[in-house]
């Protein structure tokens, strides 16, 4: 746990040496951990550049199951540069999104379990690079936003905010099949060369559509040498999503979303060595809906979600069906109305051409404890079944606690 215990100790020392809070900005109401820098923030602000910084770290064991018994730690730290063009530059409804990562750690999943739902959604192996850059721009009064540039597929297409609660890799930020049958079904903190149109034309409904650069190593990200690929190579995926959402803009609100995507690169054949075919193609579908809510204005309440994959082609897609659903609790203990309760069952069928191999479930119990604003700890349950889908590893109790940090 050695780069574990490194960057707390960066953060902190970074968070000490800060010029004092400014009267009345007490720690726990800080939207961030190291404040507004003395107002130093909210003047970069002001003038065209906010600077945010976000840290996730998972840190699981498992006590049964598995082939060996193991603690590993893993976490995230992103940095993002926004650069609002309309202040800086006068270009109207404009802006450019740079951000950065460091990545460090060890897969539990991988060193203890031998499962494909990754248990630590924070493990991104070990480097730092750039993740996003890119330009994104506005029209007909917001009702259509295009962005170009180094952009995640998976960060904008096929995920809803209550996925995002989850730690384990089959929910978070999205159905985990995508990024299997897709090796280039990029999200944070990986990215491609991309371009994005979303256009609403009313509040409760939308279509996005994207190309995105699919060539093999496309998931190696720049080591900030200068180099940053614009360009397609040998593939392309092409996806489009529409969404009915009459939950606005509430962080868990209802939405309903089909996509349908194609990728033009080539894929091998999972059950004869040498042999690929061209192209890729699927579907997928997620619902969230708020059950019950608790008051017309407080946002408290529950929430269904569910998500399915369908990747016809067996031959070449390592999870050809897909389901997953849960139900989450904003506010379940009274007077912690910023808490969620949550659980969450994926189920993924592999490819009948993979042999000695057929399903995998992993089920999820999470809480996230909003201590601050910038701070939240989330004490989390997993049950992996049937790890690595072969009947060789007994299931494993997956246990332990991510830290969340608004920086």
């Amino acid at each position: 746990m050695s780069n574990f215990l490194l960057i707390i100790l960066v953060l902190f020392s970074a968070f000490a040496a800060l010029p004092p809070a400014r009267a009345g900005e007490a720690l726990s109401s800080r939207k961030y951990m190291t404040g507004d820098w003395g107002g130093a923030r909210g003047r970069l602000a002001d003038w065209g550049l906010g600077v945010t910084a976000e840290y996730s770290a998972d840190i699981l064991g498992n006590p049964v199951g598995g082939f060996r018994k193991r603690v590993d730690y893993a976490g995230l730290l992103n940095l993002y540069l926004d650069f609002d063009l309309e202040k800086i530059f006068g270009i109207k409804r404009t802006s450019l999104i740079v951000s950065g990562y460091w990545a460090s750690g060890w897969s539990l999943s991988e060193r203890a379990i031998g499962n494909y739902f990754t248990v630590a959604g924070d493990f991104n192996g070990n480097s730092a690079g750039l993740y996003q850059f890119f330009l994104r721009t506005s029209f007909w009064n917001e009702k259509m936003v295009i962005a170009a540039g180094r952009i995640g597929v998976g960060d904008d297409f096929a995920t809803t905010n209550a996925m995002g609660i989850y730690v384990n890799d089959a929910f978070n930020p999205g159905p985990i099949s995508l990024a299997y049958n897709l090796p280039a079904f990029l999200s944070n903190p990986f990215a491609a060369f991309g371009i994005r149109i979303d256009i609403r034309p009313v509040e409760t409904f939308y279509l996005a559509v994207g190309v995105y650069n699919a060539s093999p190593g496309t998931a190696k990200n720049p080591r900030f040498d200068g180099h940053i690929d614009f360009g397609f190579g040998d593939g392309a995926i092409l996806i489009a999503e529409a969404g009915f959402t009459p939950g606005g803009d509430k962080e868990m609100g209802d939405g309903y979303r089909a996509g349908i995507y194609y990728d033009t690169g080539k894929f091998g054949d999972l059950a004869v060595d040498g042999k690929s075919e061209t192209g890729n193609y699927g579907f997928y579908a997620l619902a969230e809906q708020m059950v019950y809510e608790e008051s017309m204005d407080g946002g408290q309440g529950l929430t269904l979600w569910a998500s399915g994959t369908l990747a016809p082609d067996e031959k070449i897609n390592t999870f050809p069906y897909f389901l997953s659903g849960g139900m989450l609790y904003e506010g379940l203990i009274p007077g912690r109305d910023e808490d969620v309760a949550a659980f969450g069952a994926a189920y993924g069928i592999l490819s009948s051409d993979i042999e000695g191999q057929d399903f995998e479930i992993a089920l999820e119990w999470t809480y996230v404890y909003q201590l601050y604003p910038w701070l939240a700890l989330q004490p989390d349950v997993q049950w992996i079944i049937n790890p690595g889908a072969t009947g060789d590893t007994p299931d494993a109790l997956v246990a332990g606690v991510q830290i969340s940090l608004g920086l």
